[in-house]
């Protein structure tokens, strides 16, 4: 008699029964975690939530994986020693460091189990209860496998999934974003980082698919476009992002950016006055109000906005320059701004000998603030 290793979360079926199956292709393995002995198959998972789903289409292709005592297969864990549902033909043990399972009543004399297995070292996999992860920081998502930083040991915890996990997923997305923020108006990002966002956008549309009313998905895939300079598509992202969610500050401000550069400035207007009303005396949001008013060619509630900011925090150095851009329009040193490139101009130079005005100041354009 035959036995076979039981690692991770283990779906074990009677192989008299699976073989038909696989070899119509009424069932496909979600991974080439399988093996099997005279008498069993059985395909492993690192995720109990993916071997429960293989066990689902088990089920649907018409064995019985859910009642006892003598059902088509089973889930047998690694961890716990489990058997789920109650069953009379199998039994499990360890050995070593690892487990292993055979037919109930016999005593095995031989082993099937994968290339390189060694029962000192078993399967190498460690239970982590998914509720209590606060000590794992997620590193990196290599393939269908999410890779963990225990902080306590420093060790790296893998857990492999047949399909990638969306909170993994919207993880690695936008910690690529966030690495290329841009606002709308300053330069896109060219070259591989081009490349990685435009991969990072890709996964964020995976994920609307799934969770199409995400609203945090929505903004993320939004500042990923203005990245790429894709103005129209981020305008209609945050749009969507404001509908989920109209009471975070962050969204407007960006949607608001968006509509200036792409001259939308009444709709401006009223976005940044929602951003304001969230966070009324926040100085930075009211510049952003006081830009807006600017660019929209209404420069008395410029200067009457950004006197209100300056009330608030008078050292604030951007609203500071922003108030000296206002008056320059309003006194003519400077032509009307349309667009964040304009607001990159110098102001026209006083009458008089060649490189007497004063200099330009610089970035007009982190007026619109970021995160």
């Amino acid at each position: 008699p035959m036995a076979i290793t039981i690692e991770g979360y283990s779906v074990v079926v009677k192989k008299d029964l699976m073989i038909p199956l696989l070899e119509s292709e009424t069932v496909v393995p979600f991974n080439r975690m399988y093996l099997a002995d005279d008498d069993y198959w059985r395909c492993s998972f690192m995720a109990e939530s993916d071997a429960q789903e293989f066990a689902r289409k088990l089920e649907s292709a018409g064995l019985n994986v859910s009642k006892g005592p003598d059902p088509d297969g089973i889930l047998v864990s690694e961890f716990h020693l489990e058997i789920h549902p109650y069953c009379e033909w199998f039994q499990v043990a360890r050995w070593e460091k690892a487990v292993i399972g055979w037919k109930a009543g016999t005593r095995p004399d031989s082993i099937v189990a994968r290339e390189g297995f060694d029962p000192k070292v078993g399967s190498g996999l460690h239970f982590h209860d998914p509720n209590q992860m606060e000590n794992l920081e997620f590193v990196r998502l290599d393939g269908n496998v999410e890779v963990y930083l225990n902080k306590e040991t420093g060790e790296e915890v893998f857990l492999g999934r047949t399909e990638t996990p969306l909170d993994a997923l919207f993880t690695e997305a936008t910690e690529t974003i966030r690495k290329h923020f841009r606002t709308a108006g300053e330069p896109v990002v060219i070259g591989e980082a081009a490349k990685e966002v435009a991969e990072a956008n890709e996964q964020l549309l995976r994920i609307l698919k799934e969770s199409p009313d995400a609203w945090r998905v929505h903004f993320f895939l939004g500042k990923g476009q203005i990245a790429l300079g894709d103005l129209e598509n981020a305008y209609s992202s945050f749009q969507r992002a404001m509908e989920l969610e109209k009471n975070v500050e962050w969204i407007p401000r960006e949607l608001g950016g968006v509509c200036l550069e792409l001259g939308k400035f009444d709709e401006a207007i009223g976005i940044a006055n929602h951003a304001a009303s969230l966070e009324p005396d926040n100085p930075e949001t009211l510049g952003n109000v006081g830009l807006t008013f600017l660019m929209a060619g209404r420069v008395p509630e410029a200067q009457k906005t950004i006197a209100s900011a300056l009330k608030i925090r008078p050292t604030d150095k951007i609203n500071q320059k922003l108030e000296r851009l206002i008056e320059e329009v309003a006194s003519g040193q400077r032509p009307q701004p349309k667009s964040m490139a304009d607001l990159r101009k110098k102001k026209l130079r006083p009458a008089g000998p060649a490189g007497k005005g004063r200099k330009q100041a610089k970035k007009f354009w982190q007026f619109w603030r970021k995160d």
